[in-house]
């Protein structure tokens, strides 16, 4: 990859990643190499994962470990990699500058973007637990009946 001219290269234990503009390449050196890897993206960023790894897989691990039943869990997302995560998530939550298939996939979205949503979302769930999400879900249901 690097003798390709690919930069940024993170190469971490687990993650290669770098720009999308590079996808052919790493197709191209994943296939002649053999490698068993998988290609996730991440708005404008390309990521090579061994296959199966994903975030819901990490997630899964970490709630296992934790006995936390996926059902009692909250995600919040932005990107093309998350859509697995949220997926498993009792309740999935779309910043406002997430991708329109994230924001079609989950139960709500937030007003503010980026950071700010984050907190958006951690304020909401310490004044009334996410009521206000859950109403909007029930909403949601009740419409798509």
């Amino acid at each position: 990859m690097r003798e390709r001219g690919i930069q940024p290269l993170n190469i971490g234990h687990v993650i290669i990643a770098t720009y999308d503009a590079y996808e052919e390449i790493l197709r191209e050196v994943v296939h002649e190499l053999g490698l068993q890897y998988q290609m996730i993206f991440n708005k404008g960023s390309v990521m090579l994962l061994p296959v199966g790894v994903n975030k819901a897989t990490g997630m899964m691990a970490a709630l296992q470990e934790l006995g936390i039943s996926p059902h009692n869990t909250v995600g919040v997302g932005d990107a093309e990699n998350d859509h697995d995560f949220l997926a498993l998530c009792g309740c999935s939550v779309a910043l406002a500058n997430a991708l329109p298939a994230l924001k079609a996939q989950a139960d709500y979205t937030t007003q503010a973007p980026n950071g700010e949503g984050v907190v958006e979302l951690i304020e909401q769930l310490l004044a009334d637990d996410l009521q206000d999400i859950i109403d909007h879900m029930a909403d949601k249901d009740a419409q798509s009946s």
